[in-house]
């Protein structure tokens, strides 16, 4: 899976908990491991590298509702820099 495929990977699983409020455990597993991946790759600017670590910090948190906000914002984020490479 490239780094494109992982992003719009972490976007979709955080467009699911911004809209249900809630996430699972697997799922913040699942946006942890790729949010660590992602940054261990080097591809992303240093903006989006602490998007990346925002988000990791939010898995550890587990805390939907609290980080509403954030995590739309963190989605626009990551579908600003996918949204250009749709074939890559």
């Amino acid at each position: 899976m490239n780094y494109q495929d992982q992003l719009t990977l972490l976007s979709d699983i955080l467009k699911n908990q911004h809209a249900q409020n809630h996430g699972t455990e697997d799922e913040f597993n699942q946006i942890h491991r790729l949010a660590e991946a992602l940054q261990a790759q080097g591809q992303l600017d240093e903006n989006m590298q602490q998007t990346l670590a925002s988000i990791a910090n939010y898995c550890a948190s587990r805390n939907c509702p609290e980080n509403s906000d954030q995590i739309g914002q963190w989605i626009q984020s990551i579908d600003e820099i996918t949204i250009p490479y749709p074939h890559e």
